[in-house]
Formats: C-alpha cells, sequence, structure tokens
C-alpha cells in the first residue's frame, strides 16, 4: 500500500514536471522575442501559490492537470484593461 502511494505521488510530480516543461517552450521564446508575458500558471482553477518576478506572475493552481502562459496580444484586451496593451507585434 505504501508503495503504491508512493507511486501516485512520484507519477503526479513527473506529470507536473513535464508540463512546466512544456509551458516554459512557450514562455522562453516569447520573452526572448520581447512578447510581453503576464502569467506563467502550472494547473486550472483558484491560485494556490504565485510570485510576481518582474512583469510575470508565476504560480501553481489548484487542479494540476495542465498549464498555460498568458502573452499580451494573445486575446483581446477586455474593456478597460490597463494591461491589455500589446508590446509588440
Amino acid at each position: 500500500m505504501m508503495l503504491e502511494s508512493v507511486g501516485i505521488v512520484l507519477f503526479a510530480l513527473l506529470i507536473g514536471a513535464s508540463i512546466a516543461l512544456h509551458e516554459l517552450g512557450h514562455l522562453i521564446p516569447a520573452k526572448r522575442f520581447g512578447v510581453r508575458v503576464t502569467e506563467y500558471m502550472i494547473g486550472f482553477g483558484p491560485t494556490v501559490w504565485s510570485k510576481v518576478k518582474g512583469e510575470t506572475s508565476y504560480g501553481l493552481k489548484a487542479v494540476p492537470l495542465g498549464g498555460y502562459i498568458r502573452m499580451v496580444g494573445m486575446l483581446a484586451p477586455a474593456e478597460g484593461d490597463p494591461d491589455g496593451t500589446a508590446r509588440s507585434m
């Protein structure tokens, strides 16, 4: 039983690491090409932990089954959104 629990936790950690690396594949080129990235999140749902470094908020969300980065210009900005101004392109 203990070995199964360790296996499940290890599997979840490896999936999370895989997701984080995948999202880094979007984050790094975007930043290198000067695109403003406002969020780098692993998971979905409510934010469990986050830290702002520079202009980007890095964090973990409650359901670690995916991830995303939010780039300015990727979606149309909401009405009155001061962060919605594009920096490039």
